[in-house]
């Protein structure tokens, strides 16, 4: 054998280990910044033993193909946490920290029937983008399986700054939240073995796995991340209220300016219970809306009899857009919620000493209608990076 073959051959077997390593495939776009570079490395073995490359070649080409499968899923309007000015940094979980490749593929799921075990739910069915995430003129959501909770649906809307979840507050964090529907038998009524099927099964979600953990293995703790990462950035900041508080002084009407000096007030003090900068002070409170309550509340978890009918304090923030009200949706409006407590409860044992008669005045009531109003965000049920990928 020549020595001009020996060199050949040597060539080609560079180029095939190369080309045929697995852990090499994942970053050939990195090795070969372009077409022209593989073509300049494969013009250095003579065409009469570049056969021998081609199988390893062929498998080259097809990996990177699935490999831009994994670029083509991009969002248009990439997913990041933006921070209105004024809020403070939300809380993210060491175990869980955010990237964008993570809440991508949380924004797919949520949108995603598969979730649901018969694949015609999805976490979006109950939580319209367009109502604030929330499902308007529902007393109480329907399920999967045709059934109806006992609960109205609450707004996913700064979820990030909440410190306890449902009505309730039984789930401690955003990734226990996010699974609790998908195995309650009356909303998604679904297996962590059937949903990760489900999920395996769909291409899709293969390379947006791969995007955001590093391989395409399906597990619940990766699915609770990748959802509680995309409700982190459902942040709602930017209302006319928000404007108003910055600086622009014509950004709400006069009468919102009276109703929000109510609001604010010492006699009336809805600011009490809704505080801060999301209008809630993430507390349980019983605001007397039963003499006995059929859903006795907080009391369900710590079975404190002094919890009976004590609720989460909800956000205020979008509050035109959620309607029906409180956590059974017994109120159609929010002039039917003012009248409520206008008259002070119905006074029954655990009632908070918050709750009293308010005696407000017709105008009066207008007044803090039109302060809540302000507090609608439009851009956050409109935002792309918010919205169904699928559509």
């Amino acid at each position: 054998m020549s020595q001009a073959d020996i060199q050949e051959r040597a060539r080609v077997r560079r180029l095939q280990k190369f080309l045929k390593k697995p852990p090499q495939l994942c970053v050939l776009p990195t090795r070969f910044s372009s077409v022209i570079d593989l073509i300049q490395v494969l013009q250095s073995v003579p065409s009469r033993s570049l056969i021998l490359a081609v199988p390893a070649l062929l498998a080259s080409i097809f990996c990177a193909s699935c490999q831009q499968n994994v670029a083509d899923i991009a969002p248009l309007d990439p997913p990041k946490i933006s921070i209105p000015p004024g809020f403070p940094q939300p809380f993210v979980p060491a175990d869980d920290p955010w990237t964008p490749a993570k809440t991508e593929l949380g924004r797919y799921l949520f949108y995603s029937p598969e979730l649901s075990g018969n694949e015609q739910f999805s976490c979006a069915s109950c939580h319209k983008m367009s109502a604030a995430f929330c499902d308007p003129g529902q007393h109480w959501s329907f399920g999967s399986t045709g059934q109806h909770g006992s609960r109205n649906t609450l707004s996913l809307l700064n979820l990030a700054y909440d410190t306890c979840f449902f009505w309730d507050g039984r789930a401690k964090s955003l990734e226990e939240q996010a699974l609790e529907p998908i195995f309650n038998p009356i909303e998604l009524d679904n297996d962590s073995a059937t949903l990760i099927l489900h999920v395996k099964r769909n291409s899709l979600f293969s390379p947006l796995f791969i995007r955001a953990f590093g391989s395409d293995s399906v597990t619940m703790t990766r699915i609770a991340q990748a959802l509680a990462s995309f409700e982190r950035t459902l942040i709602s900041g930017t209302s006319a209220y928000d404007a108003f508080r910055l600086g622009d002084s014509e950004a709400i009407s006069e009468s919102a300016k009276r109703g929000l000096a109510l609001f604010s007030s010492k006699s009336i003090n809805c600011i009490a219970c809704h505080s801060g900068i999301n209008f809630t002070d993430n507390g349980y409170h019983s605001n007397g809306l039963d003499l006995h309550y059929l859903d006795a509340g907080l009391e369900n978890l710590t079975n404190d009899p002094d919890d009976n009918g004590k609720f989460r304090t909800p956000t205020l923030r979008n509050v035109a857009l959620t309607a029906p009200y409180m956590h059974d949706g017994r109120f159609s409006t929010l002039e039917q919620v003012l009248d409520f407590y206008n008259r002070g409860g119905m006074h029954n044992p655990t009632q908070d000493s918050l709750i009293h008669p308010l005696e407000l005045s017709g105008q009066q009531m207008e007044d803090i209608i039109a302060f809540l109003a302000t507090l609608t965000d439009s851009t956050c049920i409109s935002r792309n990076s918010f919205s169904n990928p699928f559509q």
